[in-house]
């Protein structure tokens, strides 16, 4: 049986999108150039702070953009971003019944631990995220990062995830993946990139 669960944290157990758009059309202003709507914000995110800029700047002002975005973000974070309905149950729930948990995430490492300690605690105490000995997913360098905190191989493991990074880590470290489908992904898009495992509530992760 598997007994460790991994999750990926945007879009997965958290709704964190009004927050990132509005940081995203905040840097966007400072650097003269015209704002995104969350359906296109959201089609932007997966893979890390610096891609997402680069998306929606379409590669003008990238950088100076990404500077305005991580200052603005880190400052407003917590404004609007909550977990999806009936996530946090369902953790309880996996934490009762023995399983180990963890998170697995491309935002920096500072606002994951934020986030999750804000959040998840007690249920979920091992989160990691990006830094700059810790590269971004698909890398599997944080999963294995997060196995050994846990004490679990991959055989134990189930990696939980809304987008094509998630896929491609797990699928690249040999272990099972499951995708969401409440997130910032559709089907159509996980199935091209190799998931064919889902969820469609929330409440379903309690049975992981």
């Amino acid at each position: 049986m598997k007994n460790t669960v991994l999750f990926d944290l945007d879009g997965t157990l958290l709704d964190t999108l009004t927050d990132l758009s509005r940081s995203v059309n905040h840097a966007l202003s400072r650097v003269g150039l015209p704002g995104r709507t969350p359906k296109e914000v959201a089609s932007f995110l997966g893979d890390g702070y610096a891609v997402l800029m680069e998306r929606a700047t379409g590669g003008e002002k990238s950088s100076d953009a990404l500077k305005y975005f991580t200052e603005y973000y880190a400052e407003h974070l917590e404004d609007n971003t909550a977990p999806y309905g009936g996530v946090v149950d369902s953790l309880k729930i996996l934490h009762e019944k023995g399983r180990k948990l963890a998170i697995v995430s491309n935002k920096d490492d500072a606002a994951v631990k934020v986030l999750c300690k804000k959040f998840f605690y007690p249920y979920v105490t091992e989160y990691f995220g990006v830094t700059e000995t810790m590269p971004k997913k698909p890398a599997p360098d944080m999963l294995f990062a997060a196995m050994r905190a846990l004490g679990s191989e991959r055989s134990d493991c189930v990696m939980v995830g809304d987008g094509e990074p998630d896929i491609a880590m797990a699928r690249g470290a040999g272990i099972d993946i499951v995708n969401v489908l409440w997130g910032f992904r559709t089907e159509s898009q996980l199935r091209a990139a190799g998931g064919n495992v889902f969820l469609h509530s929330p409440d379903e992760l309690a049975d992981l």
